[in-house]
């Protein structure tokens, strides 16, 4: 089988038109059309091996093969075509290129590739970041916490308009709670804020629980108050906020890896991709607490009415952005799934 192409001779850029004759016990002879004294030695102009002893370049895509001897020149056929049959011959083919050539091979391929991903996305990482957050010790909590408070105080928070017996009265409900649905370490604390016109409530990491004077006003039934208090302790429970520290940060290594040094588009690719990942890890932390406080209102309470009043208050509150883009599930997804707890 003769293969039509070019040589070129080591430490060279000048290419030779050359035969490649490849013999059916394997045997390889590359056939220079003309030689330069000024390149070609005598022992490079007998360029003859075995299959064995020379180096073929993969099958991919038209690209073309090329073949390297062990003196250094190289021979790039112009055809694949003739390779592939003599290399099938000598039961030398690529399985790499086999798999390009099957298209099954391929799409089962993508599908395992996409299957994959899902689970590292879904259950992967999860798991990795809460084993990572139960590992941090208690004085990482509290540090990150007085950190994250005295940013918030000095760029978003103002000092709390509540009179000190309202206040007193919400710290002992605090207190109070108790029921055997809750197992939780620590004593949690409770602070107050103003935060211009939001209705919120939020979770430190070492068990802060921090109440906005507009929910405090919008949830005024001490029961309902009592269900967020108990959505706040199961963030905590959970070790939501240490999990989701872990989870960006191995979202942001992930994705910068996959993406690569990039700029500009790729950057901005990466940036979103990290951004809308962990919003989704938000999102499924605030079902997983709201299943908690609902639990604890159905061991207390026999019902989780007082949670779906409170989740009912807050959906009249404006929301300028879609729900993939927020943190928070869209509260009809929440309310359906508290009831599936308490279905009465």
């Amino acid at each position: 089988m003769i293969i039509q192409g070019k040589a070129v001779a080591p430490a060279s850029a000048i290419t030779i038109a050359a035969e490649l004759i490849l013999n059916s016990d394997g045997g390889i002879e590359c056939v220079l059309s003309s030689v330069d004294d000024n390149i070609v030695t005598t022992a490079d102009s007998e360029l003859k091996t075995d299959i064995g002893n020379i180096t073929i370049s993969r099958a991919l895509g038209a690209i073309p093969r090329s073949f390297t001897f062990v003196n250094g020149w190289t021979f790039t056929a112009d055809n694949n075509a003739k390779i592939d049959i003599w290399l099938r011959q000598q039961n030398k083919q690529s399985w790499l290129h086999k798999l390009e050539k099957n298209s099954i091979a391929i799409t089962a391929s993508i599908l395992l590739s996409c299957l994959s991903a899902w689970y590292v996305m879904n259950s992967g990482i999860p798991a990795i970041s809460g084993m990572i957050a139960q590992s941090i010790p208690p004085v990482v909590e509290k540090h990150l916490a007085d950190y994250s408070l005295e940013y918030l105080d000095e760029h978003y928070f103002t000092v709390s308009k509540l009179s000190a017996k309202r206040q007193s009265e919400l710290t002992g409900l605090l207190n109070n709670i108790n029921s055997a649905a809750i197992v939780y370490n620590g004593e949690p604390k409770l602070l107050f804020r103003s935060l211009a016109d939001t209705a919120n409530a939020f979770t430190l990491t070492d068990g802060t629980i921090i109440l906005t004077d507009k929910l405090v006003a919008l949830v005024q039934d001490d029961r309902e108050l009592k269900a967020v208090l108990l959505h706040e302790i199961g963030h905590q429970y959970h070790n939501h906020l240490l999990k989701q520290l872990v989870q960006a940060s191995i979202l942001s290594v992930l994705v910068n890896y996959i993406v690569g040094d990039a700029t500009g588009i790729g950057d901005t690719l990466a940036s979103a991709s990290t951004l809308l990942l962990s919003l989704e890890y938000s999102q499924q932390a605030e079902l997983e607490a709201d299943r908690f406080a609902a639990e604890a209102l159905m061991s207390e309470y026999g019902s989780v009415q007082p949670l779906e009043q409170v989740l009912m208050q807050l959906e009249s509150e404006p929301l300028s952005s879609p729900t993939w883009l927020r943190s928070h599930p869209d509260i009809s997804e929440r309310v359906n799934a508290i009831n599936l707890i308490d279905p009465l």
